[in-house]
């Protein structure tokens, strides 16, 4: 399949253009305005674009996004339009309003487009929903990541499109509704600048409750020294990724090669060091030739958006001062 990666150079275009190299995908062309560009698609063999202007569509099939979140509605829409599938990382617009829009539009193009929530497609994190679907009703689900950032800098620090609880929180509200299985509303939240000095929270805690009243809590921390913890999975070189969950049966807890189940250490095969944005990349690639059903899509990224938005309405207002200021 003839692929462009447009936002080649970030930390997820990067790794959307190392992963298609190593499926032996045929990557046609690489966007990005940054130095580097040309010397990264002259590695895969791609031509190297300073816009997405310059993109002859007609030269590729679909194409993978890795901007900042304001920017993924447009170029999604003209690639759909154009006939191209696409794999938009989260979020895939800057709110709520915009990716209903999208929701609406999806219905009316006949493209695959699959929201970046890499998480669902990690066999870990899939073996671990597989053993917790098997233990009864779930009664409560804790979801926790610790990442070590020296500093917040760039578009990631900006208010609206960055900050914590959009840039990481927002894969484990994502989980939380999916694991549970309803819609989750928040009984409280809490967005503080903890470490940094900046114009976006550095962490964010929540706890939720479905109708049925299961109860899910969540943790999002970015510190220039995070504590990190044997259990659970390295999502990034910089951060791990913590979950445990009570049910009827017991309790199970997340490890780095399985899951404990009620004590006893479960390991599932092929899980450990496994490739995330490969696994998410195949499965777009199957729902493409194959039909195969998403197992995540445009609604579920509306859905955790507006949870998003639903958990800042009710946030405790910052005790505004940083208790450690790190430069």
């Amino acid at each position: 399949m003839r692929f462009a990666v447009i936002g080649s150079l970030g930390w997820a275009g990067s790794r959307h253009v190392n992963a298609l190299a190593e499926m032996g995908q045929d990557i046609v062309a690489l966007v990005d305005p940054g130095e580097g560009c040309a010397a990264q698609a002259v590695k895969v063999g791609a031509k190297a674009l300073r816009s997405f202007d310059e993109l002859d569509l007609d030269t590729i099939d679909a194409a993978t996004l890795a901007l900042p979140p304001h920017l993924h509605p447009e170029f999604t829409r003209r690639l759909a339009r154009a006939g191209k599938h696409v794999m938009c990382e989260k979020p895939i617009a800057p709110d709520s309003t915009e990716a209903m829009a999208l929701v609406e539009f999806a219905k009316t193009v006949p493209v695959t487009i699959m929201p970046g929530y890499l998480l669902r497609t990690n066999p870990h994190i899939r073996g671990f929903l597989d053993a917790l679907r098997g233990m009864g009703s779930l009664r409560r689900v804790h979801l926790s990541t610790n990442v070590r950032k020296p500093s917040m800098a760039g578009w990631r620090s900006e208010p609206v499109i960055g900050g914590a609880l959009l840039v990481n929180a927002i894969h484990q509200m994502d989980l939380a509704t999916w694991f549970v299985g309803e819609t989750l509303t928040p009984r409280f939240a809490q967005l503080d600048n903890v470490h940094f000095e900046a114009p976006t929270e550095d962490l964010f805690f929540t706890s939720l409750v479905s109708p049925s009243g299961v109860t899910a809590s969540i943790l999002s921390s970015w510190s220039p020294n995070p504590p990190i913890c044997d259990d659970g999975l390295m999502i990034t070189d910089a951060g791990r990724l913590r979950i445990e969950a009570e049910t009827d049966e017991g309790s199970i807890i997340l490890t780095g090669t399985g899951y404990r189940k009620n004590g006893e250490d479960v390991a599932l095969p092929g899980v450990v060091g496994v490739n995330q944005f490969i696994k998410e990349l195949e499965h777009f690639i199957d729902s493409i030739e194959n039909g195969t059903p998403l197992w995540v899509t445009v609604k579920d990224n509306y859905d955790v958006q507006k949870l998003i938005e639903d958990c800042r309405a009710v946030a405790i207002a910052p005790a505004g001062r940083v208790a450690k200021r790190v430069a």
